[in-house]
């Protein structure tokens, strides 16, 4: 699997009985550390906002550091928020003025917002925005989305509306969480649900949360999804549900089954992700049976297609190898590197069992296949070893266009799919054949056909980004290459 920037999480808790709920966000925020590890901030209210922000894993902190977040903020209402940017600069001064909660206030009106996801119309709402009077701090869109939702609210005085106005406005993906003044939180899901967005409650506290895992570490059973285009109201008083957006299909992102979401999450219906990713698995050594009677064994890119391998293995009947260990202690994300340093951390994050796949015919099983930068080192390493043939199996079927919705993969070339055939693929990751899976088999392996695959079909669910992506690609039909995200490069 190619390194980059992955989602953003949100927890948001509220306390029935009014006792302090800033450990669950806590905990709620480590079990989605791996939806963003660049950044975190915890904001409760007291009788008035308090926040703290930091940079890194909030799983990270120490003992003091947690003594001390645990004297600092207290209340019976609380929103937390990991991030990786997808948008804004990547300086460490800049990302600790962007992670979220974002709290912003006017003449009239406080409140703070943190969300997972991207805006697409970010340019246009920018500028809409400063021509009002509006001074950024930040450069994320995270603190665009703030502003519109509190000019919303502003002009219709009552959240309900504003946010109804937000969703009629703001083309994107976007699962929100706020707080208040008074300590009333609300979320609200886009009208597509691009994001997940879970919900769970018991007799004492509400969470909401982006997976499931976050309400499992706190054993608050979960009771529903937020559905595409509703909000929830809720302070201790109760919970309100209110469905702003009528909304045909959800379109949730598929790469979240293949990549983002951990295996013991849930996100449509009843399954579990691995159970999904299992499936994936034995698709892909059914589809491609002619390939599967070449293999010797079977070995998984670690750690997101493990799942997946033990599927291929229980179809194929081919013995599974775990010949690939990643050292989990080289935190530096290739993504943020230098091209010469990116290579040197590809090379020593990842160490080989030579010894298990010398002459042997290898399927090599990864979730998906984006730059393609590490899994051409795999294959290279497996090559060295003595592998007599190395045949790549990817989960996710091919991804030929960019993502506008949270994932940086923002242009065209950086693609190793775009307008490439299979066979050119495996010539530049130096395989000997490389296996997709087919939209029809993700999408039965799911169990659901209301799914976002823009990035393999061009096919978006919002319209701002079906014409960026048209435009797009017309531009680099004609030999333009983009080197910025491509929302910002044409004026999203």
């Amino acid at each position: 699997m190619d390194s980059f920037k992955e989602n953003c999480g949100v927890v948001a808790v509220v306390s029935f009985k009014g006792e302090n709920v800033v450990p669950y966000v806590y905990w709620g925020l480590v079990a989605l550390n791996h939806r963003g590890q660049q950044s975190y901030g915890i904001l409760s209210y007291s009788g008035d906002f308090k926040i703290h922000k930091g940079l890194g894993l909030i799983s990270y902190m120490s003992i003091e550091e947690l003594s001390a977040l645990s004297k600092e903020l207290t209340g019976s209402t609380s929103i937390g928020h990991v991030r990786y940017a997808t948008s804004g600069k990547l300086y460490k001064s800049q990302l600790l003025v962007d992670a979220q909660p974002h709290l912003i206030m006017n003449d009239r009106i406080k409140l703070a917002v943190a969300y997972n996801g991207n805006l697409v119309n970010i340019s246009a709402l920018r500028r809409k925005l400063s021509s009002k009077g509006v001074n950024f701090t930040g450069t994320s869109d995270a603190e665009v989305l703030a502003y519109e939702i509190l000019e919303a609210y502003e002009a219709s005085g009552d959240i309900v509306e504003g946010v109804k106005r937000v969703m009629e406005e703001v083309d994107g993906a976007y699962s929100v969480v706020g707080m208040m003044e008074g300590g009333k939180i609300f979320a609200f899901r886009d009208p597509k649900g691009i994001r997940p967005l879970a919900l769970g409650y018991n007799d004492s506290v509400l969470m909401i949360a982006s997976e499931s895992v976050a309400l499992d570490i706190n054993r608050i059973p979960f009771t529903s999804f937020v559905n595409p285009g509703e909000l929830v109201v809720a302070d201790k008083s109760g919970i309100s549900r209110y469905r702003l957006v009528d909304s045909s299909s959800e379109q949730l992102c598929a790469f979240e089954y293949a990549y983002f979401s951990r295996p013991d999450s849930k996100l449509l219906g009843e399954k579990y992700v691995y159970q999904v990713r299992r499936e994936l698995g034995r698709k892909l050594a059914n589809r491609y049976s002619d390939v599967v009677s070449r293999i010797d064994v079977v070995v998984p890119v670690p750690q997101t297609a493990v799942d997946a391998a033990y599927g291929f293995h229980e179809a194929s009947g081919k013995p599974i190898e775990p010949a690939i260990i990643r050292n989990r202690y080289i935190s530096q994300r290739a993504f943020i590197m230098a091209s010469s340093d990116r290579e040197l951390i590809i090379s020593r994050k990842y160490n080989m069992l030579l010894d298990r796949v010398r002459g042997l015919r290898v399927a090599l099983i990864d979730d998906s296949i984006v730059r393609g930068d590490t899994l051409r080192h795999i294959v290279e390493s497996l090559r060295r070893a003595g592998a007599k043939e190395v045949h790549v199996f990817s989960t996710f079927p091919k991804i030929i266009s960019p993502c506008f919705y949270g994932i940086d993969m923002a242009t065209f070339h950086e693609l190793i799919g775009f307008n490439r055939s299979e066979d050119e693929i495996a010539s530049l990751l130096g395989a000997d054949t490389v296996n997709y899976q087919t939209i029809e088999d993700f999408c039965c392996a799911v169990g659901s056909r209301d799914l976002c695959l823009g990035c393999v079909t061009m096919k978006y669910p919002t319209p701002h980004a079906q014409r960026i992506a048209e435009k797009g690609y017309l531009e680099v039909s004609k030999g333009r290459v983009f080197y910025g995200r491509l929302i910002e490069s044409m004026g999203g």
